[in-house]
């Protein structure tokens, strides 16, 4: 007995101060201010990898999509897949889905024009998606009621001589034409008559001060010299057609089109307002 509580007190003598002193070094670590900013990051830095993990799940080759590439396989080849095809679409996906990973991570999405509109497609038609066929009285009260998106345009039949430099004594030069003697001018690459040209197409090939004077032009009576980025130009009108309707059979498809068109865009102008909320945009 007297043995067994020597040892003990031996034991005591040992383990007490060295327990004691422990619990006093805890006891100062927490106390220090330093110990909430070690446990602060420690947290946070738990809390971002969590964050991480959640947005971008592992990449892990699912029976899911293994069982999809498979019968895309079949279709495609009209037989099984062995052990070495089905290793093959493994690794075609894990590599696929890495590189697009990557691409994400480089902000590819933000700065290639070409994958933002198509991801901006994606997501207008997911938003808007297909809309209803529309029947013959919809596309009919569409028609009528934008008349300014279905014009034809002015457009205007005129014969044309041309000069690749100015002409000595123009005002002679246009006198001898309206007395109606033949002249010729330097030879042009569209030739002289223009017949029914919409001024959209005149002013691609003369520009616009040539569309102006056209337009404004006496028919049957020579008018000139027209500068263009060309040359130099007299020219004889012989009609003008104004602004028209296009007859709605024969421009049909088009409203159609425009039709749809504006079915999506109303679709995605009702989401606008959530969507500039949720990314915060300033106007």
């Amino acid at each position: 007995m007297e043995a067994e509580a020597g040892a003990a007190s031996v034991g005591e003598r040992i383990s007490g101060p060295s327990v004691g002193r422990r619990k006093a070094l805890i006891g100062r670590m927490v106390r220090d201010p330093l110990f909430a900013f070690l446990l602060a990051g420690i947290g946070l830095f738990a809390g971002y990898q969590i964050v991480q993990r959640m947005e971008t799940p592992p990449l892990i080759f699912t029976p899911e999509i293994e069982a999809a590439a498979v019968a895309d396989f079949e279709t495609l080849t009209g037989r099984k897949p062995t052990t070495a095809d089905r290793a093959k679409m493994k690794k075609d996906y894990i590599t696929e889905e890495l590189l697009f990973r990557e691409a994400i991570a480089r902000n590819m999405h933000l700065t290639d024009g070409e994958t933002r509109k198509r991801l901006v497609d994606k997501v207008r038609y997911l938003i808007a998606g297909a809309p209803p066929e529309p029947g013959e009285e919809q596309l009919i009260d569409y028609y009528a009621s934008h008349p300014d998106m279905y014009r034809a345009e002015p457009r205007s039949s005129f014969t044309q001589l041309f000069w690749q430099e100015e002409p000595a004594n123009p005002a002679l030069l246009l006198t001898r034409l309206n007395n109606g003697e033949s002249i010729k001018g330097d030879d042009f690459w569209l030739g002289n008559d223009f017949p029914r040209y919409g001024d959209s197409m005149v002013r691609g090939i003369f520009g616009q001060p040539f569309v102006e004077a056209v337009s404004n032009a006496p028919d049957g009576r020579w008018i000139g010299p027209i500068r263009s980025a060309r040359g130099w130009h007299f020219v004889r009108r012989s009609e003008r057609m104004p602004q028209a309707m296009i007859p709605f059979p024969r421009i049909r498809d088009q409203v159609r089109q425009d039709y749809m068109n504006a079915h999506g865009e109303a679709a995605i102008d009702k989401v606008l307002t959530g969507l500039k909320d949720k990314f915060d945009v300033a106007e």
